[in-house]
């Protein structure tokens, strides 16, 4: 439940570094940022920068808190600008696109979370473990609100013809998709010797029931993991069990009991209960199955070019020493050999 109460620090590494802008010019007094019409304040960075260090404090294994001059203090502090102007840039979007977050749905997410956490109580005493007050709570909230709003409008925009999906039914690469292969039901005995798989073999064949299998198993088998169920593995497709186990098992009858079967775990003595073929789905089968994958991938390539487009029209500028990009510099390239 942490990653509710502490959204801001832990979005921040998953906001994408395209909040390319002018850094030192025209930025207000007390802000880090001017985007379009709004800024990005000196207080909330400090918020959230405080969360940040709580986090790190109460966090079991996290490593120390990074120190100034240090490559990961300045990726943390690009992490937190670039969380803050996006959320600045999407609530400015979402003004345009008539996309709003209710109070009622907030409060409603609120005590969602104080249910999840165990009351009231440990929210709050969570909140203050790491330095994170309800309001900010709020704030963080409703800015991940907001752009699941957002988002879900950038979405409406996909459509997928049944010409799409068929052909994504119809493309060989995506076949094993819709294919199940053939597999068994089966059971067996482990022993350790084959003249004790023999004679397991014989008292099998002579009460082949559950009753019996149940019997054998506790009394003879060495698989602690089947010898209390009647020697049960379940259903599995080939390659699953070792070759030597998964050829003989397919190469059976149902309700057949193998002859001793050798493998690096000892000797088996096998039965399948039940095969079901391999089997393919139609495209009517597959096709709400189609659908859903496609437009994930529609959709997420539909958000990431919005976000990067809307981001780069912003107009961002950054207060000296809250660049992302000078916070975060590209490696530079490698020098090109001299031409000889």
């Amino acid at each position: 439940m942490k990653k509710f109460i502490v959204a801001a620090v832990l979005l921040a590494v998953l906001v994408p570094a395209v909040l390319a802008g002018c850094g030192g010019t025209k930025v207000p007094a007390g802000a880090i940022a001017a985007v379009g019409s709004g800024v990005v304040t000196q207080q909330q960075f400090d918020a959230i920068w405080t969360q940040a260090e709580a986090q790190y404090k109460n966090t079991a294994g996290a490593p120390a808190f990074p120190k100034a001059g240090t490559a990961a203090y300045d990726q943390l502090r690009a992490s937190i600008v670039n969380y803050l102007v996006q959320n600045e840039v999407i609530k400015q979007q979402a003004a345009k696109l008539g996309v709003t977050v209710t109070a009622a749905a907030l409060d409603t997410r609120v005590k969602q979370i104080t249910t999840q956490v165990g009351g009231q109580a440990k929210l709050d005493a969570l909140l203050k473990k790491n330095s994170v007050t309800i309001a900010d709570l709020k704030d963080q909230l409703q800015a991940q609100m907001l752009q699941d709003a957002v988002k879900a409008k950038v979405a409406t925009q996909s459509k997928l013809t049944d010409a799409q999906l068929l052909a994504y039914y119809n493309d060989p690469k995506n076949k094993h998709q819709f294919q199940t292969a053939e597999s068994v039901d089966a059971r067996h005995v482990l022993v350790k010797t084959k003249a004790e798989a023999l004679k397991v073999q014989k008292l099998l064949e002579a009460n082949n029931t559950n009753a019996g299998w149940a019997k054998i198993a506790k009394q003879y088998s060495i698989d602690p993991g089947t010898k209390n169920n009647g020697g049960s593995l379940g259903n599995f497709a080939p390659g699953r069990m070792v070759k030597a186990f998964s050829d003989a098992a397919f190469a059976l009858n149902v309700n057949q009991v193998s002859v001793p079967v050798h493998t690096q775990y000892g000797w088996h003595v096998i039965e399948v209960t039940k095969k079901t073929p391999a089997s393919s789905q139609t495209f009517a089968q597959a096709k709400a199955q189609i659908k859903s994958t496609l437009l994930y991938t529609q959709q997420t390539t539909a958000w990431d070019k919005w976000l990067k487009t809307t981001l780069a029209a912003a107009g961002i500028k950054y207060a000296a020493g809250f660049n992302p990009a000078d916070l975060t510099p590209s490696p530079s390239a490698s020098p090109s050999p001299s031409a000889t």
